[in-house]
C-alpha cells in the first residue's frame, strides 16, 4: 500500500491503461488478478496520469503529495 497512490479494486477492471501511462513504472498488471497493482510505490512521482488517464476512475493520488512540477512560477517566486 502506498500513501501517496491508491487503486479502488472494486472498480478497476484490468484494462491497464494507467500501467502503460506511467512514467516512470509504478504500476504493474497483476497476471493472475487481471488488474493494476502498485509495485513501485516509492517510485511515484505524483504525475497524476495514471489517474487522469483510468476510465475507471479507480486510482486516487493524494493531494498532499509534493511534486514541483504542479506548482507554478508564482508558487514557487512567493507572488501571490
Amino acid at each position: 500500500m502506498s500513501d501517496r497512490l491508491t487503486i479502488d479494486l472494486n472498480l478497476c477492471d484490468g484494462c491497464g491503461i494507467c500501467v502503460d501511462s506511467c512514467p516512470t513504472d509504478v504500476l504493474r498488471q497483476d497476471p493472475v488478478a487481471q488488474k493494476a497493482v502498485i509495485a513501485y510505490p516509492d517510485d511515484c512521482q505524483a504525475c497524476y496520469l495514471c489517474q487522469d488517464d483510468c476510465p475507471q476512475h479507480c486510482i486516487a493520488v493524494s493531494f498532499s503529495s509534493e511534486n514541483p512540477r504542479r506548482k507554478s512560477i508564482y508558487d514557487l517566486l512567493g507572488i501571490a
